[in-house]
Formats: C-alpha cells, structure tokens, sequence
C-alpha cells in the first residue's frame, strides 16, 4: 500500500503542533500571569495542549467526508 504520509511524518508533525502549541499557550499564560493563583504551572498547561491538539484531531477526523471513507470499504 502507497503511503501519502509515513509514520516518521506524522510523528514529526504532531510534536511539532504540540510544541508550538504549548508555546503559544504558555505565552498567553505569562500574559495573565497576575490572575493565577500560583507559578508552577506547567503540568496544567501541558494537560490543556494534550486536550486542545487531540480536540482538533478528533473534530478533522469528524469532518472527513464519509465517501472517502466508504471508498477504503469497497
């Protein structure tokens, strides 16, 4: 089977999303930094890009037009 993208790829991608991501998150953190009520923060934040990136994975693969994949079943 002809891979449009390899594992290695995807592997590559995800933790590049992930990495930014959390930057981004982190960056918007420091911002607010006043209304925390504590400075370790980084599991938290962590945890809220885990469930942000897999909330756009889940919401793609809920948007993916069914006949592309009735096509794989025929």
């Amino acid at each position: 089977m002809e891979k449009d993208i390899s594992y290695e790829e995807f592997t590559s991608f995800v933790e590049t999303f992930y990495l930014q991501s959390l930057k981004e998150l982190k960056e918007m953190d420091e911002q607010d930094m006043d209304e925390r009520c504590c400075d370790n923060e980084r599991e938290g934040l962590e945890i809220n890009t885990q469930e942000n990136v897999m909330g756009n994975v889940n919401m793609i693969i809920e948007d993916i037009d069914k006949s592309k994949i009735d096509k794989i079943f025929k």
